[in-house]
């Protein structure tokens, strides 16, 4: 499953059309081969297709899953790093 955002009122403030990849999966039997990234490519493409400028997602640097080289291999690159503060209770 890949599920993509787009938000109208961020390419008017900055001229750019992105493509966010809010969720990417794929079932655990089916994970290490190759799904992910053939259904990256693919969102990758239909992106390019419809005139987006770009293509952006969200990842946890810690995540270990392995999806940070999974999005490397893809082509994509670290640009932002945020942190999360909470406080539970």
């Amino acid at each position: 499953m890949l599920a993509t955002l787009y938000w109208e009122a961020d390419t008017v403030a900055t001229g750019v059309r992105d493509a966010h990849f809010l969720i990417i999966g794929s079932l655990r039997d089916f994970r290490r081969r190759g799904v992910a990234g053939a259904l990256i490519a693919r969102a990758l493409r239909a992106a390019a297709d419809h005139g987006f400028d770009r293509a952006s997602l969200g990842v946890d640097s810690e995540n270990p899953s392995g999806a940070f080289g999974l999005y490397e291999r893809a082509g994509f690159t670290p640009k932002e790093r945020y942190v999360r503060w909470t406080l539970e209770g």
